[in-house]
């Protein structure tokens, strides 16, 4: 069995290790534990009564002497279930303070603001925010679309609009180059419309509600996200002009 596999159900490296050792040793005092699992003796007494609370290890004291014991490996599935209802509480509170986090959020936020995301997870982060906040009776602008990306960033697009989808928001789609196979999936999608108009901007550019941004995907990527109702107008006056010069596909 891997120790890689008790620490990804919540045990600390320091823990596995020590629990591994009395269960291969069997019962012992803490100078076996220390020789075994190469633990400095002031560390092994505070990892032992950790997993004492945990369930995972017992003792007795014989002749004033302290021998630890591993519970029964089956108690590893215990404590597993323990976790899981520990999140599920967690996950339960989370869920009703949202509602009040969200609205101070909301309270404390710029009327106008400039964030920067970096990299494909500031991407994601910045896109799915974005997204939150569209109604649905808003409509989506988004230009200078093309396939010449990673992969991987064009399938968080797929996502994105099957999310929109999923809201039933409408979204206008400009390409920036004509790719049949990858403006088909656009068309897919229900409350959209596509149209091409080659070498429109060398960045793409998505529109919603009050925010613009301004998405680049030549090295690590990054997304400019503009939270700015006159500068989201002017974007949107720019996009409708370019949209009646532009070729349905």
């Amino acid at each position: 069995m891997k120790n890689h596999l008790l620490e990804d159900v919540g045990l600390t490296k320091g823990e596995t290790t020590v629990y591994f050792t009395l269960v291969k040793v069997g019962t012992t005092t803490t100078g076996k534990i220390i020789d075994e699992a190469q633990i400095s003796a002031g560390k092994v007494y505070q990892i032992l009564e950790k997993l004492i609370k945990k369930g995972l290890v017992s003792y007795v004291v014989k002749e004033k002497t302290k021998y630890f014991s591993a519970s029964h490996p089956n108690r590893l599935k215990d404590f597993l279930s323990e976790k899981e209802s520990e999140f599920k509480e967690k996950e339960d509170a989370l869920e009703k303070a949202l509602p009040s986090l969200i609205q101070i959020y909301g309270e404390k936020q710029e009327p106008h603001e400039t964030k920067l995301f970096q990299g494909f997870k500031g991407l994601q982060s910045a896109i799915f925010e974005a997204l939150q906040s569209v109604k649905s009776n808003d409509e989506i602008l988004a230009m200078g679309i093309n396939v010449s990306k990673q992969s991987h960033y064009n399938i968080l697009w797929e996502k994105w609009h099957a999310e929109r989808e999923s809201r039933k928001i409408h979204c206008r789609c400009l390409f920036s180059e004509l790719n049949d196979q990858y403006s088909a999936i656009f068309k897919k999608f229900k409350f959209t419309q596509v149209r091409v108009l080659k070498g429109i901007t060398p960045a793409a550019i998505t529109i919603l509600g009050s925010y613009v941004l301004i998405q680049t995907y030549k090295n690590e990527g990054s997304c400019l996200v503009i939270r700015n109702n006159d500068i989201a107008e002017s974007f949107r006056t720019f996009f409708e002009t370019l949209w009646l010069n532009a070729r349905k596909i």
